[in-house]
């Protein structure tokens, strides 16, 4: 059986940075070790993928879309050449993420959004030492091909995350619904929408997100780091924001029901 090798990258240092690469490396060893159970939660994506290939060769000459279709789903499951994971490695077959080691999910996102980070990591304009080399290492043809794969991909079922306590939620809430009039904070519903699914690729969807991803790049902002070269208005909202405010938005999002006409899902437990 092939399995995946994960680059340790010595550049990695904070601690979230740390314990991601951990984890891709314990999914390495559970292809290693116990292969019936690595391949349990891929095998429907797996042979969609090479259903997909066949369907194509069987009909003929291949259509563009159809091609690259077929190198998205490749690249997302087996990876882009054999000196770096897939991945599917850490952001999982589903596109769901790691949702409590701050691994984002994919699977909803917005194709268009998808791509542009991609091409802001690839050029440099976002910089992260974990996902820089993977986006350089892919041509534009093929980080659109990524994007298009996991933007077409189901929404998964969210991982039941430990609950946030009532007051942090309800904290989270009323910033996420109305902002804050003494800070001039404005409510993240007007770019978000009210159920945090996003406004197509204009902005991302954050209901049922990672709550430390997200609290992650609020931090960033707040600290001075553009991220990307749109991220100068999340900059401005964010330096509004005290680091327990930031905590408490990142709980109430991740709350959220991620598919369109959800609702809050921990609040009530």
């Amino acid at each position: 059986m092939n399995t995946v090798r994960i680059i340790r990258m010595d550049a990695v240092q904070s601690p979230a940075h740390s314990r991601m690469m951990m984890r891709c490396e314990a999914m390495d060893r559970l292809a290693r070790n116990r292969p019936q159970r690595a391949l349990r939660t891929g095998r429907f994506i797996v042979m969609r993928s090479l259903l997909c290939a066949f369907v194509i060769q069987a009909a003929g000459p291949a259509r563009a879309d159809d091609k690259a279709a077929t190198i998205g789903a490749t690249i997302a499951v087996q990876g882009a050449s054999r000196d770096r994971p897939a991945c599917a490695a850490c952001h999982g077959v589903d596109g769901a993420g790691q949702p409590d080691v701050g691994i984002p999910r994919l699977a909803g996102l917005h194709a268009s959004y998808i791509a542009d980070q991609l091409g802001y990591f690839a050029s440099g304009k976002r910089r992260n030492p974990i996902m820089s080399p993977y986006a350089e290492a892919l041509t534009p043809d093929q980080r659109r091909a990524v994007a298009d794969y996991f933007a077409g991909l189901p929404i998964p079922a969210p991982v039941d995350a430990v609950s946030a306590p009532p007051a942090q939620l309800e904290r989270g809430r009323a910033l996420f619904q109305r902002g804050d009039a003494q800070t001039k904070l404005i409510a993240c519903t007007q770019c978000h929408g009210p159920n945090g699914v996003g406004v197509g690729s204009f902005t991302p969807r954050l209901a049922g997100q990672s709550g430390p991803y997200i609290a992650d790049q609020l931090h960033r902002w707040r600290d001075g780091d553009p991220r990307d070269p749109r991220g100068s208005y999340m900059q401005a909202i964010a330096a509004r924001l005290s680091s327990d405010d930031i905590e408490a938005l990142a709980a109430y999002a991740a709350s959220l029901d991620p598919k369109p006409g959800g609702s809050q899902r921990s609040a009530d437990r």
